[in-house]
């Protein structure tokens, strides 16, 4: 059976997790999220042949002054920092992270590079971290089929009942989609 493995970011609310996000800032000074026009940037990939029921987007650069970001992060000592982090709009990767996703993804996706601090701005990573923006997107239309609950081992959000259903039921496009390293939906971008 073909299949994919999901990477769904789920912030810790206990206080005693041993590698914590704590903060996000940027240098610039910005706190607001992408413009609305960033969205509206996303430009389609045409499939040849079309995709059943399904668009393939490239997302825009991240914009002037939302590019770059510090994460800070209370850190239990002894505890490795690791190598792939889900910290929201984008993941967090070391270099060797970044290597390997590489080789197996030549999309355009976005890798800046950034330091990992602690929640005094101090500077705690050894190795390269990059904030890796996925710019590859699907649109996978809503079908209004039913989720078989029984064939995937997690528990869908509300956007993968939507769009799930529409994988189980066209093998076309469930194959075409697992050979995708990486990708979000477009209305789902908590989950990789």
């Amino acid at each position: 059976m073909t299949h994919f493995y999901r990477f769904c970011q789920v912030f810790d609310s206990i206080e005693q997790g041993d590698f914590r996000l704590m903060e996000a800032y940027r240098p610039s000074g910005i706190k607001t999220m992408l413009p609305i026009g960033w969205t509206r940037a996303m430009e389609e990939i045409p499939q040849d042949p079309p995709w059943p029921h399904c668009k393939m987007l490239r997302a825009p650069l991240f914009p002037a002054g939302y590019e770059e970001e510090y994460n800070m992060f209370r850190v239990k000592p002894g505890t490795p920092i690791p190598d792939f982090y889900g910290t929201g709009e984008r993941l967090l990767v070391s270099e060797r992270a970044r290597a390997v996703l590489e080789t197996c993804d030549d999309f355009e996706h976005e890798y800046i590079e950034t330091e990992i601090q602690d929640e005094n701005r101090q500077r705690i990573n050894e190795q390269t971290y990059y904030l890796l923006s996925v710019r590859r997107y699907l649109r996978i239309e809503e079908l209004g089929e039913k989720l078989n609950t029984g064939l995937i081992p997690f528990s869908a959000d509300a956007y993968e009942k939507d769009y799930f259903p529409v994988l189980q039921n066209h093998p076309d496009l469930m194959e075409k989609v697992a050979q995708l390293p990486l990708w979000r939906h477009r209305l789902n971008e908590s989950v990789v």
